[in-house]
Formats: C-alpha cells, sequence, structure tokens
C-alpha cells in the first residue's frame, strides 16, 4: 500500500503530465515535493508512473510516435535511468 507521500507526489506527476508540457513552475514544484522524501522512494514513484504511462499507451495495442515523444519527455524530465524501465518500452523508444 503506497504511503501518502507516495500518493501525494504520484498525483503530482499526473498534474504535471496531464498537458503533456512540464512548466518552470511545475518542474519547481516537483523539486520542493520530493526534497523531503527518501531518493529511493522517489525512484519508485517515478518508475511506476513511467510504468503506467506505458500501459496507456499500450492499451489501444498500437504505440503511436506521439505516445513515444510523450514517453520520452516523462523518462527525460523525470530522469529515470533506462535500466529501471521496461525492455519493451525501452526498445519502442529506441526505434525511430
Amino acid at each position: 500500500m503506497p504511503t501518502k507521500a507516495e500518493t501525494g507526489l504520484t498525483r503530482l506527476l499526473i498534474a504535471i503530465f496531464a498537458d503533456n508540457v512540464v512548466t518552470a513552475e511545475e518542474r519547481q514544484e516537483l523539486i520542493e515535493y520530493q526534497a523531503d522524501l527518501d531518493p529511493a522512494t522517489v525512484q519508485k514513484v517515478f518508475a511506476a508512473f513511467v510504468e503506467q504511462k506505458w500501459g496507456e499507451a499500450l492499451a489501444d495495442g498500437v504505440v503511436t510516435e506521439e505516445e513515444k515523444l510523450i514517453l520520452r519527455r516523462v523518462v527525460e524530465e523525470l530522469e529515470v535511468p533506462e535500466a529501471a524501465l521496461p525492455a519493451r518500452l525501452r526498445l519502442s523508444l529506441r526505434a525511430r
């Protein structure tokens, strides 16, 4: 069961990436929110969020170029290491 902090961070990520644009203010809010959290917890939430976005992209069985762009943006913004990504996502993001 996620902690209150994990749930709050997940909600913040959903709000930030709802429009697929990360503003300077949103980036700062994310930095401030995670400052009080254990880095391992932050990485766990980030990885779960990326997997959720990956699942959304896979839902219809086709990952479009737009969905890949969104996924790349999420991965880059959150600085999720490639090793933490699901194998199929890594392959999909490499394909052009």
